[in-house]
């Protein structure tokens, strides 16, 4: 095979990923290098370019005669404090306008086969909304901040460039996808100290703060806080999917999540065990259970995620363990 891809955000989490599957499959990719080399392979058929979404440097040689072009790249924050997300400002530039630039670049590229977008859940404002049935694709889109209305004006300009330019797109949204030590934060105490109560806080806190132990976030009604998590792994896999199997995509949107969502107090007492550390929960006002579809991008795409939520928590504690040198039970191996 001797099709030629153009990736940008080749650097970041998922990108490193995205461009092993693509040189395993025998595809050459031209990754976009920001700031770093990140987690890329090694790899005869990889090339690396320096360049910038925001600036364009770097696009014009990337897309020169390629036949697809996935666009990963942007910046926001993935825990806080801000830094990505500080200012619209911030988020316009890196977002809107970096993807402007990147199909500017790539309408002008005869013969592409797609251009694959990587957008994100936050267009269905999970966590904070309430949901009625589980989300597919065709659910009504509602941003909770201002990098989710920068995806949704993204996925319209991929849309509106195909209808204007003949640009032939895929639109992947991705679900929260968290490496090991991200899952276990998310797990953690801290994570979730604004949103209790300060009798929680006062309770919780000399007990799990400081990763002295785990949390799982209640309900307001008591009842158990559900996610849905994906392992970077899968959804790596399902964007070179859409490259794989880009005739059957084009012109669609595809949610990538993991295989099912999980409820927290179903998996945080072998965490705790795992890790040799207590547990604990508290109510989290705010907070609403939600499960992505996967079905569509299934069906079409051939996506076959496989790293449920206890085989995502086996792996992040055992790292966990090893970093620290620590046997389950907490003492030292």
């Amino acid at each position: 095979m001797s099709e030629t891809i153009f990736l940008t955000g080749a650097s970041g989490r998922i990108g490193g990923r995205v461009a092993a599957g693509l040189l395993e499959r025998g595809y050459k990719v031209r990754a976009l290098i920001h700031s770093n080399r990140g987690n890329l392979p090694d790899g005869s058929g990889l090339v690396t370019l320096e360049g910038d979404i925001v600036t364009r440097k770097g696009l014009a040689e990337g897309v020169e005669g390629a036949d697809f072009v996935i666009h990963l790249a942007a910046a926001w924050d993935m825990f806080p404090p801000a830094r990505y997300e500080a200012t619209n400002d911030q988020l316009f530039e890196s977002v809107l306008r970096g993807t402007y630039n990147v199909l500017e670049a790539a309408r002008s590229v005869r013969g592409l086969r797609a251009l694959v977008y990587a957008s994100t859940d936050a267009v269905y404002a999970t966590g904070p909304r309430k949901f009625e049935a589980p989300i597919t694709e065709d659910t009504e889109l509602q941003p909770s901040r201002f990098y989710a209305l920068c995806k949704i004006a993204c996925e319209t300009l991929c849309r509106q460039y195909g209808r204007l330019y003949g640009l032939p797109w895929i639109v992947v949204r991705i679900c929260w996808s968290l490496e090991p030590a991200e899952l276990l934060r998310v797990f953690g105490y801290d994570f979730w100290e604004g949103g209790m109560s300060e009798e929680d806080r006062a309770r919780l806190k000399p007990i799990l703060g400081g990763e002295k132990g785990v949390f799982a976030p209640l309900n307001e009604d008591g009842s158990s806080g559900v996610d849905h998590i994906a392992d970077p792994d899968d959804i790596a896999a399902g964007i070179v999917q859409a490259v794989v199997n880009h005739d059957k995509g084009l012109g669609g949107t595809f949610n990538l999540a993991g295989p099912a969502p999980f409820r927290y107090l179903e998996v945080i007492e072998k965490l705790a065990a795992d890790l040799g550390v207590p547990w604990g929960s508290a109510r989290i006002p705010g907070i609403h259970p939600y499960e992505l579809r996967n079905d569509r991008a299934i069906r079409t795409l051939g996506y076959a995620p496989a790293w449920t939520m206890e085989r995502m928590l086996e792996k992040a504690a055992a790292a966990r363990r090893t970093a620290a040198g620590k046997n389950p039970a907490g003492g030292t191996t």
